[in-house]
């Protein structure tokens, strides 16, 4: 099942996604925030790269990580995807997740290593995690989505706006003359 089968709902007046566009907005090599629920009860967040496929998000993470335990505890999470760069968009996903091993070379983590930092910063990344990695072990955190909602203010303005809002943040005087 794609993540465009399930039902989307918007928040509040903001505009919902697309189908096309929600398929789009997750693949790209954006940071989410996983968030799960400590022993204690008390929620718990963590920046993590994913990688979509198939309607599924899958994520790597230390064995011995404090979300990894939670992880195998409550096998439920939530994933928040967004975009930082005005007009703003986002994306909330609710799942089930399973646990398994990842292997420590190749795989998930690998391919995420590269979609995030490029061929040459992905060897690179995984040359410096090496050694931590073997210590700790990888679990490949499997996500099945069930529940997504967000919005897409995109689709509130045109393209020439949309690329106004992004190229004044780099323009070298204060944003709030512009």
């Amino acid at each position: 099942m794609k993540l465009t089968d399930l039902t989307f709902h918007a928040m509040g007046p903001q505009p919902a996604f697309a189908p096309g566009d929600l398929e789009c907005f997750v693949a790209a090599p954006r940071i989410a925030v996983l968030s799960y629920v400590k022993r204690d009860g008390t929620p718990a967040q963590a920046p993590i790269w994913y990688q979509y496929r198939d309607g599924r998000f899958f994520m790597v993470t230390a064995t011995t990580s404090p979300k990894a335990k939670a992880l195998a505890r409550a096998k439920r999470a939530c994933l928040t995807i967004q975009d930082e760069v005005p007009p703003y968009r986002a994306v909330i996903v609710d799942g089930d997740v399973t646990l398994a091993d990842a292997p420590l070379e190749g795989g998930v983590n690998s391919w995420l290593a590269t979609h995030y930092f490029g061929r040459l910063g992905g060897r690179e990344y995984e040359r410096m995690t090496a050694e931590e990695n073997r210590k700790t072990g990888l679990s490949l955190i499997a996500f099945e989505p069930v529940r997504v909602r967000g919005f897409d203010n995109h689709r509130l303005i045109g393209g020439a706006l949309r690329w106004y809002m992004r190229l004044r943040n780099a323009l070298p005087i204060p944003r709030r003359w512009l």
